[in-house]
């Protein structure tokens, strides 16, 4: 195979954005899409000058679409993607990858039986601050860590887009948000093994919660990463601290970088386009690195373990509020780390 030809599952602003990465990718060619809205699906069909259909199982059933791309609201997630894995179809599942790890693991083992390949979209580990950061830290620039704090939180009122404030679609603030910088810890630490949060959600109505989430997650390496993740601060923010043995990063995303050295007096700016760099356009990265391992038969790059994992924390995290006590993580199915 030479050229994967693909179906778009959910033509919302995700599928429209993962298809314009997709533009870039010259092994891959759109041939039809699928949406519950009729009036969605036959627009976007005629700009893209595909076929269209209503029900995803009519796109499934098609002979001409080699792999799917699942941008559906999260709760359909699973239930897609196993049609997809029953179909022969490769998958490309948009984050989280499921609403819980007991549907990852049902995803990852009809995928399995099935042969096909699945893909997470991660796409924050691909954007520039996060992207270089990781790589100093991969480079041993600051040691070993041993430390993170990664926050992103903003002021209340929920998400745009009636159904991402729907908790029976989206199931919660951490699936819908904050699963990016749960990967992006993992990445950086490696394998998780327990989890302490507190959450407090007493602040907005109709969205969903919780409004703040505190999460300390420790790691198989005796590192430690605390999150700070919700809707609750008037002031807002999305900045990482890392600190190593060797060293430490601060950024604030798409602003100011910085890295000091121990045993330096100052820190060290780091510029904008330096943490660009070359970068491809993280839609179109992780597209193609689906299609890519699609055409020459080699492992994901985000597996449907590394999906699982994050998922294992988000479920980790809301036991350990309810019940009040650290959650240990068994069996988590990726190390992630650096």
């Amino acid at each position: 195979m030479d050229k994967v030809h693909v179906g778009l599952i959910g033509c919302g602003g995700m599928g429209k954005s993962l298809m314009k990465g997709m533009n870039g990718v010259k092994s891959a060619s759109l041939v039809a899409v699928s949406d519950v809205s009729e009036k969605a699906v036959k627009a976007y069909a005629e700009e893209k000058g595909v076929a269209w259909h209503t029900d995803h199982r009519e796109l499934l059933a098609r002979d001409d679409v080699d792999g799917v791309v699942i941008a559906v609201p999260n709760k359909f997630h699973a239930p897609v993607t196993i049609d997809a894995a029953q179909a022969g179809k490769h998958v490309f599942c948009e984050k989280p990858m499921a609403m819980n790890a007991a549907e990852c693991r049902e995803m990852i083992s009809t995928c399995d039986a099935a042969g096909v390949k699945l893909q997470i979209g991660q796409v924050l580990r691909y954007h520039g601050d996060f992207k270089y950061s990781l790589q100093i830290v991969r480079d041993g620039e600051l040691g070993d860590l041993f430390y993170g704090y990664i926050a992103r939180y903003g002021t209340p009122g929920g998400l745009p887009g009636a159904w991402r404030s729907d908790p029976d679609i989206v199931g919660n603030w951490l699936l819908e948000v904050s699963v990016h910088e749960i990967d992006y810890a993992r990445l950086l630490f490696g394998k998780p093994v327990a989890v302490t949060a507190w959450m407090y959600d007493q602040l907005s109505e109709g969205t969903v919660k919780p409004d703040m989430c505190n999460m300390v997650v420790e790691f198989a390496n005796g590192g430690v990463c605390h999150l700070v993740m919700g809707q609750f601060s008037a002031l807002g923010k999305v900045e990482a601290e890392l600190s190593g043995t060797k060293g430490a990063v601060r950024f604030h995303w798409n602003k100011d970088f910085v890295v000091r050295k121990m045993g330096e007096e100052q820190e060290c700016s780091v510029d904008r386009d330096t943490i660009a760099g070359n970068l491809e356009l993280p839609t179109q990265r992780e597209v193609r690195e689906w299609i890519e391992c699609i055409i020459h038969d080699t492992p994901p790059t985000i597996p449907g373990s590394e999906g699982m994992a994050n998922i294992q924390i988000v479920d980790a995290a809301f036991v350990s509020a309810r019940e009040k006590r650290r959650v240990s993580i068994e069996g988590s199915g990726a190390t992630g780390g650096c």
